[in-house]
């Protein structure tokens, strides 16, 4: 046994003699999948969550754990079955790769650390966070989303270009992302944009691109005494300029042990944008435009990203303002 798992195994058996409660016992767990789920898996899951997990996610999976409390974002509440970064369709119960993926890396900008765990354990308390929901019993999880071929490698800046006209233009095989996150083109150029992609002119005098709206969601910051919603969050949907992403660390970082390129920073970008947001309002655009038109959006909003909180960002930002104010 390695020192480190000796050490999480000693750990794991510390925090079991300490407690005041006998070990639950678990029958086997039949999923929806067909995967029967052994009682042992489920023990075992269960000591690992209530070492690492359920201080912030709830003794009973609920989100209301002692030290989750007044956290933003809150602690997710397994509960519901709802799954931000799923690796599926947003809505869908998500695959166990996702979420060791979200185990493994944690979740940049908020207090979810990624965890150094064996893999038995996170094997272990995947499977047990599946007790807290009925869905696991009655859905199949979605089917993986995976990035399709890079079709712009080597061809950075037209990506780029594509990616703007994507982001800012609704319809035409576009998504036109600014209606929700802001646009950042001034005005003036916003419209001669829209009117080269579209062939028409688009009234832009009595809207406001530039500051975003809270959406609301479906994930829950409060829970009666059954651990039912009783009081969902508003979301704000991120400026790329200046909002950490969640499943994005800056290029040069070390991630799951190895250098955070720009191509693996551009794979986690896709694959969020086809996947879309579980439980919030950001759409599943997988299929829904074009794959090269999907690529392109990672281009651009990656370099969007690389200008977070440097003066290119700061003066953008004031051109859009100038920009806004004299219309």
């Amino acid at each position: 046994m390695s020192a480190h798992r000796f050490a999480t195994a000693a750990l794991l058996l510390s925090v079991a003699a300490c407690s005041s409660k006998p070990a639950p016992t678990f029958e086997p767990l039949k999923l929806a999948d067909g995967r029967v789920i052994p009682a042992q898996t489920l023990s075992r899951g269960h000591a690992v969550y209530t070492h690492y997990c359920a201080s912030c996610h709830g003794e009973q999976g609920d989100g209301q754990g002692p030290a989750g409390r007044g956290m933003r974002p809150v602690p997710r509440s397994f509960r519901q079955g709802l799954f931000k970064f799923g690796g599926v369709a947003a809505g869908e119960l998500p695959t166990d790769d996702a979420l060791k993926r979200t185990l493994r890396r944690g979740l940049h900008g908020t207090p979810m650390f990624a965890w150094d765990v064996p893999d038995s354990d996170q094997d272990a308390v995947i499977q047990y966070l599946k007790t807290f929901s009925p869905r696991w019993k009655d859905e199949p999880p979605g089917q993986p989303l995976s990035p399709t071929p890079d079709p712009w490698k080597g061809r950075e800046p037209e990506a780029v270009e594509r990616g703007r006209v994507v982001y800012h233009v609704a319809g035409a095989g576009n998504a036109g992302c600014a209606s929700c996150h802001v646009a950042y083109l001034p005005r003036a150029e916003l419209a001669a944009l829209m009117e080269k992609a579209l062939g028409r002119k688009v009234d832009l005098s009595k809207v406001d691109p530039y500051t975003s709206q809270p959406r609301d969601s479906e994930h829950a910051v409060a829970v009666d005494a059954k651990g039912e919603p009783t009081q969902t969050a508003k979301v704000l949907p991120p400026d790329f300029l200046f909002h950490p992403l969640r499943t994005v660390w800056p290029e040069g970082d070390t991630v799951e042990g190895a250098p955070y390129t720009a191509e693996r920073q551009r794979e986690d970008l896709y694959r969020v944008i086809a996947a879309g947001v579980g439980g919030a309002a950001m759409p599943t655009w997988k299929g829904a435009i074009p794959e090269e038109n999907l690529w392109a959006l990672a281009y651009y909003v990656q370099s969007l990203v690389r200008l977070q909180d440097t003066d290119e960002a700061r003066a953008l930002k004031e051109r859009l303002r100038t920009s806004s104010a004299v219309q």
